[in-house]
């Protein structure tokens, strides 16, 4: 295999993109690397991925890393990233609610994912669009915030692009969300909100400034919790739990971001190897206690100070996969969100 080609097989199996983009992201990250740096790439994905320490360059290696697979830079967008992570992680449920949804059956919500330097491409599963809308954007109900604090949308014909109203720069591109797929998932959101009359949808009621309870609440609180550079890093490399069931994901703290999933597949030191690839890992990481992975000198946004600089990202098991499709609770949850689902369907099918 020529190391092209292996580089382009690495990247993949983090982000799911097809073998022509992965390709073409690589070529044209060759070119923003010098000629002395194009040794020590080959030096580097010679190296077999084995538990951390690397005994990598690290005066090169960053330079190297950010070229391959692009990390967020600025805190709006790393924020925006991790918060929407949980939002993914939150959809999970509406999927199994669906009319053809089943606990034996993947519940992905997030089938591929593009990194840039300046934005993250997002292909969203397209059953899971509302649910991911539903989730993501900010609804006010009694002075009451749901969703992520200050996000907005620009519905185009073939993608919609998330921001943050406060900081625009932040941004995440939903790939083939058109307005149509906008229209319907208000269909679906109005419908499960039908009973909070006097809430309030953001996007349509202040779509170019903060509410007044988003201030206050960014006066009071950050917009994301926990180890959020650890979060969006898992975000951008989302493919690698492909074969899992469904996904879920949660913060401890300052320093502790979890993941668990079903089963046994995929296998959890598999993936922690995979996320502590000397190229294309989440920077930092080193294999701890197996398969957690740690982040040593990771910065601290909490203000505890060296309390909080060693991050750590956890791998739990919610147990053995289920066996049995649907269970007497689980039926009565699809029946109960059939509504929004019909809406949903029903605005889709005029277009």
């Amino acid at each position: 295999m020529s190391w092209e080609k292996e580089l382009m097989s690495r990247r993949t199996a983090l982000t799911g993109e097809s073998a022509q983009t992965a390709t073409e992201a690589l070529r044209a990250s060759m070119l923003a690397l010098s000629t002395a740096e194009l040794p020590r790439l080959r030096t580097l994905l010679r190296k077999q991925i084995r538990p951390a320490p690397y005994d990598l360059d690290f005066d090169r290696a960053p330079t190297v890393r950010s070229a391959l697979l692009p990390e967020a830079a600025a805190q709006p967008q790393i924020d925006l990233e991790a918060e929407l992570l949980e939002a993914i992680s939150r959809a999970v449920n509406h999927l199994h609610t669906h009319p053809d949804g089943s606990l034996t059956r993947p519940a992905a919500v997030i089938q591929s994912v593009t990194p840039l330097t300046d934005r993250l491409q997002l292909h969203v599963n397209p059953i899971a669009v509302a649910p991911l809308l539903y989730e993501a954007m900010p609804f006010e109900f009694e002075e009451a915030l749901s969703g992520i604090v200050g996000l907005r949308a620009r519905p185009l014909r073939r993608s919609t692009e998330l921001f943050l109203v406060d900081a625009p720069y932040a941004r995440v591109e939903l790939v083939g969300v058109g307005r149509a797929d906008w229209r319907a998932a208000q269909a679906y959101r109005s419908v499960r909100n039908d009973e909070a009359e006097t809430g309030r949808f953001l996007a349509e009621t202040t779509p170019n400034e903060l509410s007044p309870t988003e201030r206050q609440y960014l006066n009071s609180y950050c917009r994301a919790f926990g180890p959020v550079r650890i979060a969006s890093g898992l975000l951008r490399r989302i493919a690698v739990f492909g074969k899992a069931l469904w996904i879920r994901t949660w913060s401890t703290g300052c320093t502790h971001f979890n993941i668990d999933w079903p089963g046994e597949i995929p296998y959890r030191p598999h993936i922690s190897q995979l996320l502590a690839d000397p190229l294309f890992g989440i920077p930092g990481a080193e294999i701890g206690a197996a398969p957690d992975l740690k982040f040593r000198n990771a910065t601290a946004t909490c203000g505890h100070g060296d309390l909080c600089t060693t991050h750590h990202l956890r791998f739990r098991s919610s147990g053995p996969a289920p066996k049995t499709a649907e269970t007497d609770l689980s039926r009565a949850f699809k029946a109960a969100a059939r509504p929004e689902w019909d809406a949903w369907h029903r605005e889709l099918a005029r277009h």
